[in-house]
């Protein structure tokens, strides 16, 4: 039985498209992010200046241990760790975008 054609056969074509939607993404693979990876990276990259327990070593950087820092889309994230800060390096072309996920990812385990 093909349920999004019976679907626009009874007239509910918005179900059928979200029937498709749905097989669309449920068979989708899902990346998740590897926080030991990251727990590793960042112990590597940043730990020198964050801290251990990400609370930060020097006046102005966020604590990520009460999430400072962490409460925006990832993409951001990942935008602001490339092109770096004032005191910050920039990580492009050092870290690729999964890996800087995979710090992400470890940095919202640390509260």
């Amino acid at each position: 039985m093909n349920t999004a054609k019976s679907l626009v056969k009874r007239g509910y074509p918005v179900g059928a498209a979200l029937w498709v939607m749905w097989l669309a993404l449920a068979s989708a693979p899902v990346f998740a992010a590897d926080v030991t990876a990251g727990a590793t990276l960042y112990q590597r990259h940043c730990e020198g200046c964050h801290g251990a327990s990400g609370r930060g070593d020097f006046p102005g950087m966020p604590d990520f241990s009460r999430g400072e820092g962490l409460f925006k889309p990832n993409v951001t994230l990942i935008s602001a760790i490339k092109a770096g800060k004032v005191a910050m390096p920039a990580f492009e072309g050092l870290l690729t975008d999964d890996q800087i996920l995979d710090i992400i990812a470890y940095l919202r385990t640390l509260r």
